[in-house]
C-alpha cells in the first residue's frame, strides 16, 4: 500500500484511474488549492478504520455475519449443472 498525491482536477479527469489505484490497495489524497482536501480509500480499508473509531461497528459486522448465511456453489447452480 502506498499514499499517492493529486491535485483535484488531475483526480476528476483521470478518476478510472485513481479509482484503479485504490482497487489495487493505494490511498489516493485529493488536494484542493494545495492543501488535502479528501482521501479515496478502498471500502474494505474504511470499513476497518471505521471499526477502530467505533466498537459499536465492529459487534454491527458480528451480527451481520453471523445472520449470513453461507450456501454452497452446487446449491445455488443445481439447477443449471
Amino acid at each position: 500500500m502506498s499514499i499517492k498525491t493529486t491535485n483535484m482536477r488531475n483526480a476528476r479527469a483521470n478518476f478510472s484511474a485513481t479509482l484503479e489505484a485504490v482497487s489495487s490497495g493505494d490511498i489516493v489524497i485529493i488536494q484542493r488549492r494545495g492543501k488535502k482536501d479528501a482521501a479515496v480509500v478502498d471500502a474494505d480499508l474504511l470499513e476497518d478504520w471505521l471499526a477502530v473509531q467505533n466498537p459499536e461497528y465492529i459487534k454491527s459486522i458480528i451480527t451481520a455475519r453471523a445472520e449470513t448465511e453461507e450456501v454452497p456453489f452446487v446449491e445455488v447452480f443445481k439447477d443449471i449443472l
